[in-house]
């Protein structure tokens, strides 16, 4: 049985989380080509010309930083 961590973990690279990291921190948001592949596994939600993390997205980098320690 695969676990829901599992699946979050699923097919991440280092540019999503680098753009993860990029829309969480407020900076400028990286182009729509960089969001498209977030968008397709969930993790964020573009609303207009918004892009906002979703609670999966949140948890990828929330799991991320804890790793780094």
């Amino acid at each position: 049985m695969v676990r829901q961590d599992d699946l979050i973990l699923e097919g991440v690279t280092a540019t999503d989380v680098a753009s993860l990291r990029a829309l969480a921190d407020g900076a400028t948001l990286p182009p729509r080509q960089a969001i498209a592949p977030l968008h397709a596994k969930g993790w964020v939600e573009v609303i207009g010309d918004d892009a906002i993390i979703t609670l999966t997205g949140r948890t990828l980098l929330d799991r991320q930083q804890a790793r780094l320690r």
